[in-house]
């Protein structure tokens, strides 16, 4: 009985999803996302995918996003703003944009 109170008590105390399988995605876990970018406002070509598997921390998108996707839940929305690298693509080059991000799933690493 000591024991089980043990745990319930660490797992009530970190409050933050240390025990809970359905915490935040965390660096190292793929997130299955649905995102389309926005520049000014109108959607541009090739910013734009669903159902994508994303492992966070991978490097494989452009500094910035991958970090702020750190920390959402399955099912949330968000709005993640980066300026992408100056020698990206000529028309992105430099260019502040918004990605709008909607995780579909969670797979623990």
């Amino acid at each position: 009985m000591k024991k089980i109170m043990a745990v319930m008590g660490i797992c009530g105390a970190a409050m933050l999803g240390a025990c809970d399988s359905n915490a935040g995605a965390k660096n190292g876990d793929t997130v299955i996302i649905d995102f389309a970018g926005f520049m000014d406002g109108v959607q541009f070509e090739g910013g734009t995918a669903n159902g994508f598997p994303l492992t966070l921390g991978s490097g494989q998108f452009v500094p910035g996003f991958e970090e702020q996707v750190v920390g959402m839940e399955k099912g949330e929305t968000r709005d993640i703003n980066i300026t992408f690298p100056q020698n990206y693509y000529p028309e992105l080059a430099g260019k502040p944009v918004v990605f709008k991000v909607t995780v579909q799933d969670i797979v623990k690493k």
